[in-house]
């Protein structure tokens, strides 16, 4: 274990006496990935031999799950087909299926009865939308028999898949054979078509038109949902597909295969992974990303056998995510900005590493043209316009171009951000691997660390792959460089869809009549709150239309006619009435109606401007109260503080909220508890209206009950008071108070945030800190990284205890220890007396010191933050 090399590889590092690349990253100081230093053709061996005698050269190791995805499609995803081996569909998010006939046959007088049961998709599902034949929306009235052209010719019945179900699809019309009331299709979506063809009628049918149908398919386990789950709220229950909720989130619909769909107690699709073998966080945090990116999925896998895999990795790819299989837990790595979390060097390292200064030749693509789903090119995977890096291409002195398929994407601006990590990602340094002695052993694939095997450069580098070594405790990872410049670059992209091929009839469609069209301002209510929202109502009186398109924009008087318009997409010709809730409460808006004709879309009838109804949130009062911190105490005691009389002190202080609502300054109190020395109870305050001054405050010893709820919305949590054994005067504990049973000592280094707060920046002694600086942490909830201010800063003597790879502390204090918050006395042993230091991060409530991850509140369970 003493001896350590790093082993560089031979694709091309060249040395520059400043670092591994000058600059200090590979992507360093670029608004366009536009420069790339010193990347050279070969190794400096005047440089390394002195450094690195008798290393030998080789290349690294690969990177954990790099294979593109190749999903089971079971054919074609908007053909109409039989095919007993296609396995079942699982179509996921809002898009276009025609599925898989399990049942067709000739019935009724001559067999002009024709009657067709076609799976779209494994169930329960949200909805069934529009129904296409031959292309060509259609509706259907009560009975089933269909509105308009297939009037009497074509009927359709739909179940959406529940399990049971309670009833089997009654045959519209006539009697099928075969087809019986114990003919369910339990979990399935099931739609039952019969058509009549009659050679003697006129516009008769005389071959099957081909239907489709546009759903919101299958639902998901939604952690943020669930009650249950850290952070959560709501019904929605792992395992009980009852409680399950639609979604069009990648990760949401990954997480779930994981799971796997179980009816009747079998599974039916997905893995069906135990809950504790899945790294849940991991797709959470990919969720939480999604929803800032507006990354979606939409598209359709099917269930044989041999695909599972290549179906996650579908899954996860449209989310810009890989999955990652190890120590028997699913996890998967997130394209994210990620913050060093340590320094490996040479005196980390056990025997041999390898690294390789970039990727091979043919691995370094400076373009790819990325394939997806259309919704305007009739749902058919369509190329779209190429995504190239231009200083790439000059860098590499030609084109270097991928066709890529990203087969679960339906949106182009997405495909191009995912195209355009995947060239960035095809540039990174690396992989290499790097064997490191035991305090290394908890890092997790995904986190990102600094490599510095030599004086003189380092890296930052993402931990892709791991394997641990029970004989000695050493663990070996995979590693490649991590760019932080690759984020904003590719986030940026905006894809240009390709050109629509058809038939042009009509170069002009003339906008439908004012008199057509009617919009009104509404709030939508439900379950405690209200949504504003738009309607509009009337009828497409333009008998060539095949559909109508609605689009919205704030009212502007300043606009022209087509400035400034969100679409809401296109609906079928037979609509009468669209609610639009894409607005704001209170704000004014115009909405757009056009009508397309063969291909062609029309001029537009603009209505309003409306101003929108009102909105109005269930919890939002406990959520805004959940999320508020204190950001100024009076007399600088910590705002608690308690004597060992049993009197506890509340300092004056000053909240604030997440939701806009004006600082409230709140008085201060004393109370003669009587408590016992060594008791420990919590303490709030309730305060619905948010008025502040003089409130009540009580003592609770479950400190759930502190904490706001649905039946105490307004109650202020202050954190916990421990009552001293001894003295006369000590903090009083955790939550925004703070306390001196969970502290570091005052020689612990603390990460901080950056000058402008984007990022982390330098370490800085515990106490050389003082209340307002910002240091760079994760959420305590749900551990997204950002920079917090740093509201109390105090110091004592204290017993504090010692255990390798953490600072010292004290017998309280906790950290984070692979899935849960573990306190210094399951780590450690006693250390004799020390100064420490008690930091308070009211809104954060973490810390990050000596690169652990530190809690500076009591409890390990508290109330959701709202980011």
């Amino acid at each position: 274990m003493r001896t350590a090399a790093i082993v560089v590889g031979a694709i091309g590092l060249a040395w520059t006496g400043a670092g591994l690349i000058a600059g200090g990253g590979l992507l360093a100081g670029i608004s366009s990935l536009s420069t790339i230093a010193s990347l050279g053709t070969g190794i400096s061996s005047g440089v390394f031999s002195a450094a690195l005698t008798g290393a030998a050269l080789t290349t690294g190791l690969g990177i954990v799950q790099g294979v593109l995805p190749e999903p089971s499609q079971g054919g074609s995803q908007t053909k109409w087909k039989a095919d007993l081996y296609a396995g079942l569909p699982y179509v996921m998010g809002r898009t276009l299926a025609s599925g898989n006939i399990v049942y067709r046959r000739g019935h009724g007088k001559n067999n002009e009865l024709e009657t067709f049961v076609t799976v779209p998709s494994i169930g329960p599902i949200e909805s069934i939308d529009t129904t296409f034949l031959n292309r060509t929306t259609v509706s259907f009235d009560a009975s089933g028999n269909a509105i308009g052209t297939y009037d009497n010719d074509v009927w359709q019945r739909v179940q959406l898949g529940r399990c049971p179900e309670p009833a089997a699809l009654v045959p519209p019309k006539g009697s099928p054979p075969g087809w019986t009331p114990a003919h369910k299709l339990s979990g399935l979506c099931a739609i039952m078509n019969t058509f009549l063809y009659d050679a003697k009628g006129k516009n008769t049918l005389t071959t099957e038109p081909t239907p489709a149908w546009i759903g919101h398919w299958v639902k998901v386990w939604d952690p943020v949902q669930d009650s249950t789950y850290p952070g959560g709220s709501g019904p929605c229950r792992a395992l009980q597909e009852e409680t399950y909720v639609w979604s069009d989130d990648p990760h949401l619909h990954a997480l779930t295969w994981a799971l796997g769909r179980w009816q009747n107690g079998k599974r039916v699709a997905g893995f069906g992974a135990p809950l504790a073998s899945i790294d849940v966080a991991s797709f959470v945090e990919g969720r939480n990303l999604n929803k800032a990116r507006g990354w979606k999925i939409g598209g359709q896998v099917v269930t044989r056998p041999d695909t599972p895999w290549n179906s996650l990795k579908a899954m996860l790819q449209a989310g810009g995510a890989k999955p990652v299989f190890v120590g028997g837990i699913i996890s998967c790595v997130n394209q994210a900005p990620r913050v060093s979390l340590a320094t490996i060097t040479r005196d980390d390292i056990v025997g041999e590493s390898t690294f390789s200064g970039t990727q091979p030749r043919r691995s370094r693509i400076n373009g790819i043209i990325p394939s997806y789903r259309s919704e305007a090119h009739d749902w058919e995977t369509v190329p779209a316009a190429i995504v190239t890096v231009p200083d790439y291409v000059a860098l590499d002195g030609d084109e270097r171009t991928r066709s890529i398929t990203y087969p679960l994407v339906q949106d182009v601006d997405q495909v191009a951000q995912l195209a355009a990590y995947d060239i960035c990602d095809a540039r990174e340094a690396g992989p290499g691997t790097v064997p490191l002695k035991p305090w290394w052993f908890n890092y997790r694939i995904g986190d990102c660390v600094t490599f510095s095997p030599e004086d003189g450069w380092s890296v930052k580098v993402l931990i892709t792959g791991r394997t641990p070594n029970p004989e000695n405790g050493t663990v070996s990872y995979e590693i490649q460089s991590e760019t932080d410049d690759k984020h904003p670059f590719a986030l940026g992209l905006t894809g240009t869809a390709p050109p629509t091929a058809g038939i042009r009839y009509d170069d002009f469609v003339a906008a439908p009549a004012p008199s057509d069209w009617a919009i009104t301002a509404a709030a939508l209510q439900g379950n405690g709150s209200s949504q504003p929202a738009l309607v509009v109502e009337g009828n497409v009186e333009n008998p060539s239309a095949d559909a109508v398109l609605f689009a919205v924009r704030s009212f502007d008087e300043a606009q022209g006619n087509d400035d400034g318009w969100t679409a809401l997409g296109q609906d079928s010709a037979t609509t009468v009435r669209k609610v639009v809730t894409e607005v704001a409460s209170g704000g004014e808006y115009e909405i757009s109606v056009q009508y397309r004709v063969r291909g062609v879309i029309g001029e537009r009838l603009i209505l309003g401007p409306v101003t929108a109804g009102a909105l109005s949130i269930a919890g939002a009062l406990q959520m805004a109260v959940s999320g508020s911190w204190i950001v100024e105490v009076t007399a600088g005691i910590g705002v608690v503080a308690a004597s060992a009389d049993g009197t506890i002190t509340i300092d004056s202080n000053t909240r604030r909220y997440n939701d806009g609502y004006p600082d409230v300054t709140v008085a201060g109190a004393t109370i003669a508890s009587g408590l016992a020395p060594g008791s420990e109870y919590s303490l709030a305050y309730d305060d619905p209206a948010r008025l502040g001054g003089a409130v009540t405050y009580a003592l609770y010893a479950d400190d759930n009950d502190a904490h706001p709820s649905a039946s105490h919305p307004g109650r202020h949590y202050m954190g916990y008071v421990k009552i001293p054994a001894t003295g006369t005067s000590t903090g009083g504990g955790g939550g925004v108070g703070g306390g001196r049973a969970n502290c570091v000592v005052d020689t612990s280094m603390v990460l901080m945030a950056n000058e402008d707060r984007t990022g982390p920046g330098v370490e800085k002694m515990a106490r050389d800190l003082v209340a307002g600086d910002w240091v760079w942490t994760q959420r305590e909830v749900t551990f997204a990284w950002g920079a917090f201010r740093i509201s109390d800063v105090s110091f004592a003597e204290e017993e504090v205890l010692a255990a390798e790879g953490y600072p010292r502390a004290t017998a309280d204090h906790r950290f984070r220890e692979g899935d849960r918050w573990v306190r210094m006395s399951e780590l450690g042993t006693a250390d004799g007396r020390a100064t420490v230091a008690r930091i308070t991060v009211a809104e954060g409530r973490t810390i990050v010191t000596d690169g652990v991850l530190s809690h500076n509140i009591k409890m390990e369970q508290s109330v959701p933050n709202t980011d």
